[in-house]
């Protein structure tokens, strides 16, 4: 109310304003600016999609067809900007950067305009790189000072330290003496890469970096405390999901350097300061509101869970039905990755991953042959061995698809179970996208696919409420607690229900037994009897 209907003057305000000053979530608040930006749009007639409006053809379409499907969406914005202003690749300037940063923060009126623009310029001047003909251009400048301290000018006793802990997070000893396991790239890359943001912000927050010889050194309370200090100053004082992640790692490290149990201690003290004093949203693992919202949907509202449950089937007959069309076979491509969400609650990763001969393939010989996935460790999140066999419909949805769809996907030859038009795997954002387009138009609600694999659990434990444990080896998860964490509410509710049960039973049993034995009398002393 105090603040003109500018959307500039709009926006610098809401970037003052947190989620929790306003009691919402980060998403909600997200979705609420971007309601915001719609109406801006609406009301100065802009409502038009450009890139829709001005398609690439000429050079600039020669350019993107050179592209693999990432850089073409990293680069989509500037390249219809420029095409719709009748500049040419090689004629790209900062000059019209400056028009490009005005289309984006008042005509596009995108919410993270500067982040778009680095990320629009990097990736130009990748591809500036690898040619002759294109110019660089300059991204504007960074706002914060970079704290960043490369690997190689570390003291030579952390160096050796780390990459020998690394080492025994790719390579573990199965011969110790406790329970051991073997750690993704990803996920020892991720350790790498937090030890490093860890030393930065120690010598950041002022400690000496010749100090920091060994990992003992750089994990000491106090020190990890600096850290921590400088990251939530950089990062607004707040405490993010990374700085409590940061703890759980620095605890697991602290374990194997054999830090002295106090020190140790004064870690999880650390630890656990950070999780009281975090945000709402950032604390403890449970399910999301709109998760929870999702599922008590599909548990009291029968005609909404049987369209769920089925909305494989509608997706595969729609495709059926308009077989010519362009659109028909990755709408049946959509049909069965669903399918197979619902029916091996997979992640997404593992979706988009599947591998005709390796990760799925079929045993045996028809008609008694049996279709398989296999998860490896190294492909499953958490490092679960999983393993699927398909059956009825599923095998019936998944052979009509490689026999009739899968060629019209892509004509190059490869693997991939969902391949994109390049002949690479289909991007998990893609996959993401088409499942919750399809979601909402035939359900009304955009369902993610982990919202697929979490009504898949949530629907098993309805109906066995006691087999938490069987539901947890399914999903793969390694500690039944992270089980628990997210769907114990359905062992609670139907626990609930057969107390409620039992309870009214007894009534019930009371009253008829009242009506048989007839009503109580009353001596004349004050003591009643049946």
């Amino acid at each position: 109310m105090d603040t003109p209907a500018d959307q500039r003057q709009v926006f610098a305000r809401l970037e003052e304003l947190s989620p929790a000053m306003a009691n919402m979530s980060e998403g909600s608040y997200a979705n609420f600016k971007s309601r915001i930006r719609k109406v801006f749009r609406l009301a100065h007639g802009r409502a038009f999609n450009p890139r829709s409006r001005y398609p690439l053809t000429g050079e600039w379409g020669a350019l993107q067809a050179t592209l693999d499907v990432r850089t073409q969406r990293s680069t989509s914005r500037l390249f219809h900007f420029a095409a719709r202003h009748g500049v040419l690749p090689e004629q790209m300037s900062d000059a019209l950067l400056e028009r490009f940063v005005a289309h984006l923060r008042d005509e596009a009126m995108i919410g993270n305009w500067l982040g778009t623009l680095r990320e629009n310029i990097k990736v130009w001047n990748r591809l500036a790189a690898s040619r002759d003909d294109l110019p660089f251009l300059m991204p504007p400048p960074v706002k914060r000072t970079p704290y960043w301290i490369a690997f190689e000018e570390w003291p030579e006793g952390l160096r050796e330290e780390v990459m020998a802990l690394l080492h025994r997070f790719a390579n573990p000893n199965i011969f110790m003496g406790r329970k051991v396991r073997k750690l993704s790239p990803n996920t020892v890359q991720q350790y790498r890469h937090m030890i490093a943001t860890l030393v930065s912000a120690m010598v950041g927050d002022g400690v000496p970096l010749a100090r920091l010889n060994s990992l003992a050194v750089a994990l000491h309370p106090d020190h990890v405390a600096r850290a921590l200090a400088f990251l939530a100053a950089r990062g607004g004082g707040i405490v993010t999901a990374t700085m409590m992640q940061m703890m759980i790692r620095v605890r697991v490290i602290a374990g194997m350097c054999n830090l002295p149990e106090e020190q140790r201690e004064e870690l999880e003290a650390i630890s656990y300061n950070l999780e009281e004093n975090a945000p709402p949203e950032r604390k403890r693992r449970y399910m999301a509101s709109k998760n929870r919202v999702l599922l008590d949907r599909i548990e009291h509202d029968k005609r909404f869970a049987a369209l769920v449950f089925t909305l494989p089937d509608r997706l595969a007959s729609e495709a059926r039905a308009k077989e010519d069309k362009r659109s028909a076979p990755a709408l049946m491509r959509t049909a069965l990755a669903i399918h197979l969400l619902l029916t091996c609650s997979m992640r997404r990763e593992n979706l988009v991953n599947l591998e005709r001969g390796r990760s799925i393939k079929r045993i045996g010989q028809p008609p008694d042959h049996k279709w398989i996935i296999d998860l490896t460790p190294e492909e499953v999140k958490n490092g679960q061995e999983l393993r699927h066999e398909l059956e009825g419909p599923t095998v019936e949805l998944l052979e009509e698809y490689l026999a009739d769809w899968r060629s019209r996907l892509c004509a190059k030859p490869n693997s991939w179970l969902f391949p994109g038009p390049d002949g690479e795997r289909i991007d998990p954002r893609t996959m993401a996208v088409a499942v919750q387009a399809q979601s909402r138009r035939v359900l009304g609600v955009a369902i993610s696919p982990h919202q697929f694999r979490h009504i898949s659990a949530d629907s098993f434990l309805q109906a066995h409420p006691d087999k938490l444990d069987q539901i947890s080896e399914h999903l793969g998860h390694r500690d039944r607690n992270t089980t628990r964490y997210y769907y114990a509410r359905s062992k609670q509710k139907q626990a609930s229900r057969a107390y409620r049960k039992h309870v009214l039973k007894l009534h019930d049993e009371a009253t008829r037994y009242l009506v048989r034995h007839g009503r109580k009398r009353r001596h004349s002393d004050g003591s009643d009897e049946l």
